[in-house]
């Protein structure tokens, strides 16, 4: 199939598929809690609407090379902040960090593709199988990754020689620190915060965008950390929280292309 075609096959399967999973009731929790003012019936349009971009998402794995071909794909529009386009251009040491929205592998491919040294955090899957289904087909985005298990040590010694890092901290962490998402506490990974400003990084927020079927806008928002280092007193957690604020508002202006099928909040909160 063509990557077109493929991302709308994927699509349709998976949008009816989905629902009859037990992961559907997660999803539907999940959008109870993120969007109260939603009705029963509104967010059972939204859950089927999320199962078909995740299913997209799986069909365009196989495409993935044919999508990425640095700044000139016909696939993935870029757009720059011109704070952040001289940091890309300049091939400074960055963090680069994004949601899982649209189709969130682009970001990294982008990246590499297009001349940068990049690392990679990712969680590898339980299923074996899977996984090496998985990295078989992230072989083509052309960066380096890194198992999240003791990864903060990797991802310094990657900063410091030179190499940029990728990371998707809008996920439930256990260990992570309670920063409020959506207006309810969820622990979350304060690591992007944490290494900029340990290392004087640019903290840089990725957002995708899917405009149609294997087609997607990858826009590189101004740097976090050229704002809140000219803040006396920031530490992690200050940043974290505006990380959030800005997944929060690129989720609302989307919800249909939010992969949320996982627990993200604190009880009782």
């Amino acid at each position: 199939m063509s990557p077109e075609r493929a991302s709308a096959t994927g699509r349709a399967l998976i949008s009816r598929l989905g629902p009859r999973t037990h992961k559907h009731h997660r999803l539907t929790g999940n959008l109870e809690l993120a969007f109260p003012e939603l009705g029963a019936a509104q967010r059972e349009i939204l859950a089927r609407k999320i199962w078909g971009n995740l299913g997209a998402v799986m069909a365009e794995y196989p495409h993935l090379g044919t999508m990425v071909t640095g700044s000139c794909s016909p696939f993935v529009d870029v757009i720059m902040h011109e704070d952040s386009r001289k940091i890309f251009a300049g091939r400074q040491p960055a963090i680069y960090v994004t949601a899982h929205l649209a189709n969130w592998e682009l970001v990294a491919a982008t990246i590499a593709r297009s001349g940068i040294p990049l690392s990679v955090i990712y969680g590898p899957q339980r299923n074996p199988v899977l996984e090496r289904m998985l990295q078989r087909q992230r072989k083509s985005l052309g960066c380096r990754f890194i198992a999240r298990e003791n990864g903060v040590r990797q991802l310094l010694r990657e900063l410091r020689a030179g190499r940029s890092v990728g990371l998707l901290p809008d996920q439930r962490v256990e260990k992570g620190e309670p920063v409020p998402f959506f207006g309810r506490q969820a622990p979350t990974s304060i690591t992007p915060a944490w290494l900029a400003l340990k290392l004087e990084c640019p903290l840089i927020p990725v957002q995708v965008e899917r405009t149609g079927n294997a087609r997607f806008r990858t826009v590189f928002h101004r740097p976090v950390t050229s704002v809140d280092q000219e803040k006396t007193g920031v530490d992690p957690v200050q940043l974290t929280t505006e990380l959030n604020r800005i997944f929060e508002s690129w989720i609302r202006r989307q919800p249909e292309q939010w992969l949320c099928m996982k627990r993200r909040w604190l009880p009782d909160t």
